[in-house]
């Protein structure tokens, strides 16, 4: 048994009478819901919501940009489309609109970083789901639909899409709630959800097993790094190595992985990991720089998530090349896509005069 896997075990041992008081306390929850004690309700705009049962690193950001896209092109133009968070990590409450010099404290770095991708976009941030899309359908009377990253577990909404993320390198049947495990929510309710799509999907043979998982309809994807966008303006082209010695600074769910993934392209001299959603301190730029002028580094490279959060110490950084390695979706027989979509907008929920949905 490997030092990693004993961990884990030891971890679930141990911290197993928490888990299942979170289990009791969510198999209540359901069955408020299930039962109508508690009640779901539509938005007043068509909703597809994306979500994942794992806590963090299955990729709902790039999905939820991938996803906007797609409904853009297909509904006739940006302006239809909008997103809807929770804001995550956030210092304010209520509804907000995300707008193009919003700082990430106000809002959360993942809609920060999701309309600085899509600019076009409205994009707003809104603990009560059905508050946040009530006021974007009376705000935003052209919004079609609206795309919402982290609602799966939000009750309170009836999706009109739902979508799960499933990492397949983690897959649900050797995973355990939380706090012993990484789950936030029962297996069983994977079932519940209209699409899945298992995300780093890197082989056909992986795709074939997995085909074979779900009466759902199955989707696949591939998480890949997309050409680097250097906020400094200084591109890789401009080093002298063809493997410039960087410092790695992430702050995402598995900063592990994306370190890993620079190795091929970047010599890491040093990494430099965070919990997820970081706020980075005058302290840790201060240490970068340290390390960056003292190993003689080249630049740092860094998520586009973890930029965002970044940005406010630009002038503190001022003479080090910031390299942003974006996270793109590669999707596996994307026709199957296309036709999910295609058949959701066609059906009779956008047939349904709005002002009446319940």
């Amino acid at each position: 048994m490997t030092t990693k896997i004993l961990t884990k075990t030891l971890k679930r041992l141990v911290l197993s009478p928490l888990t299942a008081i979170y289990a009791v306390a969510i198999v209540i929850r359901h069955f408020l819901y299930d039962s109508g004690i508690l009640k779901s309700q539509s938005g007043a705009i068509p909703t597809l919501v994306i979500g994942n049962i794992h806590v963090g690193g299955t990729g709902k950001t790039p999905h939820a940009s991938a996803f906007l896209s797609l409904l853009s092109e297909k509904i006739g133009g940006a302006q239809h489309v909008a997103l809807l968070s929770r804001g995550y990590g956030r210092q304010t409450r209520g509804f907000r609109w995300v707008l193009d010099d919003s700082d990430w404290r106000d809002v959360g770095d993942e809609p920060s970083l999701l309309k600085s991708l899509h600019p076009l976009n409205s994009v707003a941030v809104c603990e009560d789901r059905i508050l946040g899309i009530a006021r974007i359908a009376k705000e935003k009377p052209e919004v079609k639909v609206v795309v919402l990253d982290d609602g799966l577990q939000h009750r309170a909404l009836k999706p009109d899409l739902s979508v799960l993320l499933i990492d397949s390198e983690r897959p649900l049947n050797m995973s355990s709630l939380l706090p012993g495990g990484d789950l936030r929510d029962l297996k069983s309710r994977a079932s519940k959800f209209d699409v899945w799509i298992y995300t780093r999907c890197h082989s056909e043979d992986l795709i074939q097993k997995l085909s074979k998982s779900s009466s759902s309809q199955l989707l696949f994807s591939t998480h890949m790094s997309s050409a680097s966008k250097d906020l400094s303006t200084v591109k890789k082209a401009s080093f002298k190595s063809d493997k410039p010695r960087v410092l790695a600074v992430s702050g995402i769910a598995s900063p592990e992985r994306f370190i890993d993934g620079l190795l091929d392209s970047w010599t890491v001299v040093r990494r430099q990991s965070y919990p997820d959603h970081y706020q980075f301190k005058s302290k840790d730029v201060s240490d970068w720089v340290t390390c960056i002028r003292s190993e003689k580094l080249d630049a740092i490279v860094t998520t586009a998530k973890d930029a965002e959060r970044i940005k406010p110490y630009t002038t503190a950084l001022k003479g080090i090349p910031l390299i942003v390695i974006p996270i793109v979706v590669k999707w596996h027989q994307k026709e199957a896509l296309e036709k999910c979509v295609d058949e959701w907008l066609q059906s009779t929920i956008f047939a349904k005069d709005i002002a009446k949905r319940k």
